[in-house]
């Protein structure tokens, strides 16, 4: 398990992150994931919350990645597969 405030730490042993789609009565959230070394991967968990680590807006995980690669010059922002939103005919 790794919390966000680990997240540095965690990065600079080979980690990556990964933002997976995850549907919301709300709409279309993103689940911030942490991908071992080995390809194992689960939820990055809030140091503050204690819940995984969710981002409700695409601005939001945009700034929360720019805050951790202040070098990255963007980041892809995954969108659910086809046929995963109910709400889509």
């Amino acid at each position: 398990m790794i919390t966000t405030d680990a997240v540095q730490n965690f990065l600079e042993k080979g980690g990556k992150l990964d933002y997976r789609p995850i549907h919301t009565p709300k709409g279309w959230n993103w689940e911030l994931w942490a991908v071992q070394t080995n390809g194992t991967a689960s939820p990055v968990i809030s140091s503050k919350t204690g819940e995984a680590r969710v981002f409700k807006s695409s601005d939001a995980l945009v700034s929360f990645h720019m805050r951790i690669f202040p070098e990255s010059e963007g980041v892809w922002v995954p969108a659910p597969k086809s046929g995963q939103d109910e709400d889509t005919e």
